[in-house]
């Protein structure tokens, strides 16, 4: 259940702290005095969408911080996500007014999702819109699941499902590859064949591209290397850099003769002749190797322009990248052989998965079905005690066109009120209280198999009188089971609550504010008599708020 509400500049609040207990809790206040903010602020902990305009106004950061009761199955749930568990469970939301958000939960940041997905194991919320809910197929399925014993069966179901539609995507894409013209595959076959005359796997393309250099400039390096050969050892005695050596160390050595330490510099001298010989012989070793060869020149332009010119029409840049894009046209190629196969089986698949999806799909259905007759005992049972001894309640199930995720069912609601009257979907022929009395009863149906807190909010809108009492008292029975927080302007209600809070908005200073207090004794009786007189508060008012107070 929820313990405590701390809410921090959201909206028209400054500073709120709320503790809720168990049983049935109410709500007053005039229309619009900020009911609905302290049930938006809620929302917001438990992972509805922020807004910028949730930050109170001149204030840089709203918070809003709920305590639930910490429960088994949220334990396991908190367990699965690696998240601590405590004696209480804390969930908080902050919102920026540059509309950033954070989520934690027992004081460990988390996605906005998982505060969704934890709240909605802890309240169930039955806003203002929430009757419309009821018309919706979703909505009256998860009725019928939440009630009945076919967990494991839907669980089945959905895995087939999802099985289904995989099966059915394959096929799809499968169908696009075979719906292609012969030309596409013929267009491929051609690509990987103009990649293949490259031989990319085989050949050293840096080294070619080095023997093209060569063979473009051979001329122009031959005679640099024999300008460099002359200038080391050319055919003159006297004027190379070979003779002018020798006649320098000879020199050398004679100086080391009279004078011992030029030693070590003759012997650095003669250790270079080794190397500056070694590079005259390569000179002209390389000279004498490089031939002028127009075929072999005119065989390498040719390969490498077709290099540039493929590499340009694939904008690749390297031959790995080439190389990569044979690979993939192979595979397509491969894929393009065997379509016809591929496709066969992705067809008998699909039918062996729709097959299993139909019959878990008819389980599944009767299995509702079953849970629809008890759910509509139980609604009619509630309805009773609400005035509507003649009502007539049903779900009609029938086979859809096509299966989705939740079935291979439609539901259609169908409702009488009057006796005598033809049963019609509800959205036809029911009234708008006797859409609230029904939807009360789905609730009151749910609540040894609802969440622990359940918020309702003006469920009682359009009804007054000995209805109204009756919707209180069920209400004051549903809150046996689990925690029921009411925002009602009935004074039916919040007299039978075991907890009351009066929501006011007061301006001071030219702002606004949200208030909220519990009402006891005194307060109480006014509030209540003013929910049956207005802001004039009669006598006779008075002695009715006692009197309904009385009746707890």
């Amino acid at each position: 259940m929820l313990h405590s509400l701390c809410i921090d500049n959201y909206a028209l609040i400054e500073r709120l702290e709320l503790d809720w207990s168990a049983g049935l809790t109410a709500m007053t206040g005039e229309t619009g005095s900020g009911k609905s903010i302290v049930l938006g602020a809620l929302g917001l902990v438990l992972g509805d969408r922020a807004e910028v305009t949730a930050v109170r106004s001149g204030s840089s950061k709203c918070t809003v911080e709920a305590t639930f009761s910490s429960l088994p199955f949220a334990n396991d749930w908190l367990r699965e996500n690696e998240l601590e568990t405590w004696s209480e469970l804390i969930v908080r939301r902050e919102v920026t007014d540059q509309g950033r958000s954070r989520a934690f939960i027992n004081d460990t940041p988390v996605s906005v999702a998982q505060l969704k997905a934890i709240g909605e194991l802890l309240v169930d919320m039955h806003g203002q819109d929430s009757t419309r809910l009821m018309l919706r197929r979703d909505y009256q399925i998860r009725w019928l699941d939440s009630l009945g014993s076919h967990r494991p069966l839907l669980q089945s179901y959905q895995l087939a499902f999802t099985l289904f539609k995989e099966h059915q995507s394959t096929l799809s894409e499968l169908e696009i590859e075979r719906s292609k013209p012969q030309t596409d595959r013929d267009y491929l076959s051609y690509q990987l064949e103009e990649l293949a005359t490259l031989e990319l796997a085989t050949i050293d393309w840096d080294t070619l591209k080095d023997e093209l250099s060569l063979l473009e400039n051979s001329a122009s390096i031959q005679e640099q290397l024999h300008v460099t050969w002359s200038a080391l050892a050319g055919d003159s005695d006297s004027n190379n850099v070979l003779s002018a050596w020798a006649h320098g160390k000879k020199a050398l050595i004679q100086a080391a003769s009279v004078f011992p330490p030029l030693q070590e510099l003759v012997d650095r001298m003669e250790s270079l002749d080794v190397e500056i010989k070694d590079v005259v012989n390569e000179l002209e070793s390389r000279a004498a190797s490089i031939e002028n060869n127009p075929a072999r020149l005119q065989q390498l332009q040719r390969r490498f322009h077709d290099f540039q010119r493929i590499s340009l029409k694939h904008h690749a840049e390297t031959a790995s990248e080439l190389i990569q894009l044979e690979q993939n046209l192979q595979e397509q190629i491969d894929r393009t052989a065997d379509l016809e196969d591929a496709y066969q089986n992705a067809k008998d698949q699909l039918e062996a998965s729709r097959a299993q999806v139909l019959e878990l799909g008819l389980e599944l259905m009767h299995a509702r079905q079953a849970a629809a007759k008890n759910l509509e005992a139980d609604v009619l049972k509630h309805l009773v005690q609400m005035k509507m001894p003649d009502a007539v309640l049903q779900f009609e199930l029938s086979p859809a066109q096509e299966p989705d995720q939740l079935g291979i069912e439609q539901v259609q609601l169908l409702f009488s009120a009057n006796p005598g009257a033809k049963i019609a979907p509800l959205e036809h022929v029911a009234s708008g209280g006797e859409k609230s009395r029904l939807m009360l009863a789905f609730k009151a149906a749910q609540t040894t198999t609802g969440l622990p807190t359940i918020i309702l909010d003006e469920i009682d809108t359009g009804v007054s009188g000995d209805v109204a009492d009756k919707m209180a008292k069920m209400m004051r029975l549903m809150a046996k089971s689990q925690q029921v927080i009411s925002i009602t302007h009935l004074p039916q209600v919040a007299a039978q609550s075991d907890q009351h809070y009066q929501v006011s908005k007061h301006v001071s200073d030219a702002v606004t504010r949200t208030h909220v207090v519990q009402l006891n004794g005194e307060e109480r009786v006014l509030e209540i008599a003013a929910l049956l007189s207005g802001e004039t508060i009669s006598d006779a008012a008075r002695a009715n708020a006692e009197a309904l107070l009385a009746q707890r």
